[in-house]
């Protein structure tokens, strides 16, 4: 497991390393151009940041998404599922039962104590 870890670390450091490297020769491209140049550019790529998405592409976008964590669910066994089941439906037998008997117990107890029994 901890190799795993290690693994992707390097994996991203590398990556980080080389998006770096273009980055700063991106940065080196850039100051080539004159500043009247990327102003217009800037004000193109600001629009496109801040502008949201459509109402499709939104239902899209959550659609996606919600297929992709569907993936990452590990769904249990049918024995698991009917293990599970069993333990609920029991779990709420005896909950009920308590619930009948502290009803019991508490009526008569009021009816005890307020003497109304003919």
């Amino acid at each position: 497991m901890a190799n795993k870890k290690n693994k992707k670390k390097v994996q991203q450091n590398s990556e980080s390393a080389k998006t770096a490297a273009a980055s700063s020769s991106k940065v080196e491209a850039s100051k080539a151009v004159s500043k009247k140049d990327a102003a217009p550019a800037k004000k193109a790529k600001a629009k496109k940041k801040n502008e949201k998405p459509g109402f499709f592409a939104r239902i899209k976008n959550y659609f996606r998404s919600v297929k992709s964590e569907m993936k990452r669910v590990v769904w249990p066994s049918k024995k698991e599922l009917i293990n599970y089941s069993v333990t609920v439906c029991v779990s709420l037998i005896v909950v009920g039962v308590l619930i009948a008997l502290l009803d019991m117990l508490i009526g008569e107890g009021l009816v005890l104590f307020s003497s109304l029994r003919g």
